[in-house]
């Protein structure tokens, strides 16, 4: 380190090892306006507020632009230049119309499209023919999907300024997008209408066979998927088939009213069972059961295996409880069916 007094330094002085930090403190250098302090800042300013109204309005205003042409890192700038114009007691209307127009220009590139709207409106106030405001609104409201409302600030628009290129592409584009919502919603109200009628079908075909349903889960009896063939209006069912004896259960998909359970037995025990340890179950050594629940007193009732599903969900005694129709398969001579069916004879 050099001995003896420190140089001079110029109250110019700069740190040229942070210059880029030194001119940011310089008013004519500044890339946005500082939160803090700045005695050089705020002379400038006060002489910003030099003049008549209108010439200090019009001062903020080429100010904001100046800062809106710098693009994204200046919008804030721009929108706070604005809106100092605007706060100015400014009697020409021109320059409030074009700070109005112009706040809103930065505010739809922000995203801000509330903001946008209400600039505009305040404009249209002004001058319910400003082409510029009026587009605006346009793409605010289009971003918003309030489509009819943007093609009416189009139309408007183009009442004033037939030939406007640009106000006519966005009218396109609103009225693709319309076109595209129109056919959506028909779409879904097709579809609606498709699932009412198919809805109606099938409350008509249980109603016809005297099917009668016990609800104690909504969701699961919405998820029952039971089908009506239109070309040969039969049923299909979701159906269980419980082993009480080993807590095991086969979910058969669809089980046509017309198939027999003898139909699906031979299916279900064409190979042993993972879970048969005696291998009881096969389609000719089972019993099928259901229990009825209508009375203070269950009971189960056996029926026959070649007998079709559509014969025994008609029954009097059968309920279908959640949609889903369910059976008791049980292995015949068997001290498990036995003691199962004990419990239903024995008084409760």
């Amino acid at each position: 380190m050099a001995a003896g007094p420190e140089p001079h330094r110029s109250q110019f002085y700069m740190d040229p090892n942070n210059l880029d930090e030194e001119l940011s403190k310089i008013p004519l250098f500044m890339s946005h306006l500082p939160d803090e302090e700045n005695e050089t800042l705020q002379a400038l300013q006060s002489l910003a507020y030099d003049g008549t109204p209108e010439e200090i309005a019009e001062n903020f205003k080429n100010q904001g632009n100046d800062c809106f042409k710098h693009g994204k890192i200046k919008y804030k700038d721009a929108i706070d230049f604005y809106t100092r114009a605007i706060d100015v007691d400014c009697k020409d209307n021109k320059i409030m119309e074009a700070c109005y127009a112009n706040r809103a220009a930065v505010n739809l590139e922000l995203e801000n499209y509330g903001r946008v709207l209400r600039d505009c409106a305040k404009c249209l106030e002004l001058n319910p023919k400003h082409v510029k405001a009026l587009y605006r609104s346009a793409r605010a409201l289009f971003a918003l999907d309030r489509l009819d409302e943007a093609h009416d600030c189009c139309e408007h628009a183009l009442a004033v300024d037939p030939d406007n290129a640009i106000v006519k592409d966005v009218k396109q584009k609103i009225i693709k997008r319309k076109e595209q919502v129109e056919a959506r919603k028909q779409q879904k109200e097709e579809k609606e209408r498709q699932e009412k009628e198919k809805k109606e079908r099938l409350e008509q075909a249980f109603k016809d066979r005297k099917i009668k349903f016990d609800i104690k889960d909504r969701e699961v009896r919405e998820k029952a998927n039971i089908e009506l063939d239109p070309e040969t209006n039969t049923l299909s069912w979701p159906v269980f088939f419980l082993y009480p004896q080993y807590k095991e259960s086969d979910y058969i998909q669809s089980f046509n009213e017309t198939n027999t359970f003898m139909d699906h037995l031979e299916v279900m025990f064409e190979q042993r069972a993972p879970w048969d340890e005696r291998g009881e179950y096969t389609p000719g050594n089972v019993e099928v059961y259901f229990e009825n629940n209508q009375k203070l007193r269950p009971s189960i009732i056996k029926i026959g295996k070649k007998l079709p599903l559509g014969k025994i969900l008609s029954l009097d005694q059968y309920v279908v409880t959640n949609g889903v129709p369910s059976f008791i398969i049980l292995p015949k001579n068997s001290p498990f069916k036995d003691e199962f069916l004990k419990k239903y004879k024995q008084p409760q």
